[in-house]
């Protein structure tokens, strides 16, 4: 086995660095020193899956403080981002836009209407086209009979036909 003495400060003249020499293996230190340097699997595991939900959380109050205040609150702490928002309208802005909301509306409305009158209008041309179909076969079925009970008249230039001998 080598050994080496690391060289003593006071020592003048040695221009040797010190280097360790080879240790003997020994598993049971091996492991002691991984287990020692290195949290285990698990640790791992739940420190992830606490960061994970950290951000999640944040995320998700970020989230609820935006549905809840909009615009305003980004507003009001950044006023440098404003143009990422739109503009709130203003009281003057709204009185001009009720007018034409409340014609919307009533425009709206006609249009539904008209749908409703356009769908019963349909179901009535269907019912009168079956009452026609109706019509023509109860007409074709007149005309079958009215032929079916016509004596045979004799044509003109036929003579009329013999009663057969008996």
């Amino acid at each position: 086995m080598y050994t080496e003495s690391p060289p003593l400060a006071g020592r003048a003249g040695s221009d040797r660095s010190y280097r360790p020499g080879p240790r003997p293996f020994s598993p049971v230190l091996t492991k002691a020193r991984s287990a020692s340097n290195s949290p285990s699997t698990i640790t791992q595991a739940s420190r992830a899956l606490g960061r994970f939900s950290l951000v999640l959380f944040i995320g998700i109050g970020a989230t609820l403080a935006w549905q809840s205040y909009g615009g305003e609150l980004a507003r009001a702490w950044a006023p440098s981002l404003g143009w990422l928002f739109p503009p709130s309208p203003s009281a003057e802005l709204q009185a001009q836009l009720k007018p034409v909301a409340f014609d919307l509306a009533i425009m709206k409305r006609s249009v539904e209407q008209l749908a409703s009158n356009q769908d019963q209008l349909a179901r009535k041309q269907d019912q009168m086209a079956q009452a026609f179909a109706t019509l023509q076969a109860a007409v074709r079925d007149i005309n079958q009979n009215i032929l079916a009970l016509a004596p045979l008249a004799p044509k003109a230039g036929s003579k009329p036909a013999q009663p057969a001998a008996q």
